[in-house]
């Protein structure tokens, strides 16, 4: 009969994530986890594999977490015009308390996805399928707003395909450039650029 784990699986995996979110896979030391996670090297192996299969549990946790909470207003069957600003908004406040890609200030690091992105992805099959599951499922949420937003008539026709997916490249790039140090207000004109394509669609009787 096995012992029953004497740790919460959550808990820990949550402790993982936030060492690989602050320091990334490569620079993270198996006894950094075991000491951040307070849990034994055999316990680690026994519930999670090693630390790579530990890595990449933490990375679904933290696309689904970070999906849920980054891109649930986009991805609302009512989501439109006034939903896409309104995250770019969100973002722009989050970096000016020292977060990035929509992170709290309680984590002032990269964007996990891009970062293993950059660390790991051309040359990891299991983190580039999860990078192009959140990047695609970002596009998604951005097209579902902005296809609304056409119908609606609150912006002029353009192909949402291509917008959703521009939209999405300057995200992943606000998170790079601010981890880099680039001004708030320098990121801002990004935003105000990257967004003036979406052409508000003048109402009928104005000229």
């Amino acid at each position: 009969m096995s012992r029953p784990r004497e740790f919460d699986e959550e808990a820990v995996l949550e402790r993982a994530l936030e060492l690989f979110w602050r320091d990334g896979y490569a620079a993270t030391s198996l006894q950094a986890l075991l000491t951040h996670m307070g849990i034994s090297r055999q316990s680690l192996y026994n519930t999670f594999g090693d630390k790579r299969r530990l890595f990449l549990a933490a990375l679904d946790r933290y696309a689904d977490l970070r999906a849920r909470e980054m891109l649930g207003d986009l991805e609302h069957e009512d989501a439109s015009l006034a939903q896409v600003f309104g995250f770019f908004e969100r973002l722009g406040q989050n970096a000016a308390q020292k977060g990035s890609c929509g992170a709290a200030e309680t984590h002032p690091e990269a964007c996990l996805i891009g970062r293993s992105c950059m660390e790991l992805g051309a040359a990891d099959p299991e983190v580039a399928a999860r990078v192009h599951y959140f990047f695609d499922r970002t596009v998604n949420a951005f097209r579902n707003a902005l296809d609304n937003a056409v119908r609606k008539g609150e912006i002029e026709p353009l192909d949402t395909a291509a917008t959703a997916r521009h939209l999405t490249a300057t995200l992943n790039g606000l998170g790079i450039l601010h981890r880099a140090g680039v001004a708030v207000q320098e990121l801002g004109d990004v935003v105000r650029v990257s967004l003036s394509v979406l052409k508000p669609k003048t109402p009928a009787g104005r000229a």
